[in-house]
């Protein structure tokens, strides 16, 4: 910062290093149901020596419904099956009597008998083996809802498995068909630069003061992971060139690990952006951007900036050239108190 005739350049500027990989993992906090029902593509493969397509969130009846208790590895788990998914599965056996009638244990071996080639297949991928009419009670079971898709017909089933089978199930669809990313919300952000300051440097500024930029080239950021040069234009900006992984900052903290720290932790370092403009915008969308295209925001005001900290506006300032370096003169902070003046009080 400037103030009066002194200057400091910020802390934590260097020892930065490149993030390698920027590939979206899944979120942990994801609701399992929601992964369990997404709309999938359905899976083609083989049951009772007939070819299928296995459907995924098909809604199921309970009316009716044929219960039979199943064994996969150590886990106890419950199959629900229609009447009419029963009398399919029972055609190639060539029984001369309804499965549904037979006696409990005696179904469910029959019914494992006319599933081996799927449950092979399913054995196969989870390294487990599966027995139907093996019971005993599980802590929690969470349903799969399941249709067969044969012969123009719809045949409904339900699976209760623990909560490690729905998760490793809800993987698996994961794994052979990744959910679709392309309508997700990005924030593009125009920054005209950034420094790392400590929490007493922030709850100092005030307006006419001047923080150094650590860059004076404009950049456009992607959700703070990636970023690509961009270059002014009389309306706005286009993009300078491709995105690439911004390289993550070393001895940068977060605004709410500050709070948890102790009171003698003032050196605590947050990272101050300075803005020209922001918008939202799908990854299909962001995907499509090339270099030398025009980006989708409006900007006119050559040197006002947006001051942000985490994501968090705090106040407006103006870019300055000092000597050859270029800074941003604060012109006014928000009213409200900034959260980190309890860290100096």
């Amino acid at each position: 910062m400037l103030r009066d005739t002194g200057a400091h350049f910020g802390t934590g500027c260097g020892g930065a290093s490149i993030v390698t990989a920027l590939a979206k993992q899944p979120d942990a906090q994801t609701d399992l149901t929601e992964r369990l029902s997404r709309p999938r593509t359905p899976i083609a493969c083989m049951l009772a020596e007939r070819s299928i397509l296995l459907c995924v969130g098909e809604a199921f009846s309970n009316e009716d419904a044929i219960t039979v208790p199943v064994r996969i590895g150590s886990q106890a788990c419950e199959l629900h099956l229609s009447p009419a998914l029963v009398a399919w599965l029972q055609e190639p056996l060539g029984l001369e009597g309804a499965l549904v009638d037979e006696e409990p244990p005696q179904r469910a071996l029959l019914l494992e008998l006319a599933s081996l080639d799927l449950l092979r297949l399913l054995e196969k991928h989870l390294g487990q083996d599966i027995r139907f009419g093996e019971c005993a009670e599980a802590d929690t079971r969470v349903a799969v809802d399941l249709a067969i898709a044969a012969g123009g017909r719809s045949l409904a089933l339900r699976l209760e498995l623990t909560q490690p089978l729905a998760e490793a199930w809800a993987d698996f669809l994961d794994r052979i068909q990744p959910p679709d990313l392309s309508g997700l919300a990005a924030e593009l952000v125009i920054e005209a630069g950034s420094q790392d300051l400590s929490i007493d440097e922030l709850a100092s500024l005030r307006p006419g003061d001047i923080v150094m930029l650590a860059s004076q080239r404009p950049t456009a950021g992607v959700d703070g992971k990636l970023v690509a040069p961009v270059r002014r234009q009389s309306d706005g900006f286009e993009l300078g060139g491709g995105f690439a992984p911004r390289a993550r900052r070393a001895m940068v903290g977060s605004l709410q690990g500050s709070q948890n720290a102790d009171s003698g932790d003032a050196e605590h370092i947050l990272h101050v952006v300075f803005e020209f403009a922001r918008t939202t915008m799908t990854l299909a969308q962001l995907d499509e951007l090339k270099p030398g295209q025009h980006l989708p925001l409006s900007c006119t005001d050559e040197t006002g900036v947006d001051i942000v900290v985490e994501n968090r506006r705090v106040g407006r300032g103006e870019l300055v050239m000092i000597g050859m370096g270029m800074g941003v003169r604060i012109v006014h902070l928000l009213p409200a108190a900034p959260m980190w003046n309890s860290q100096t009080s």
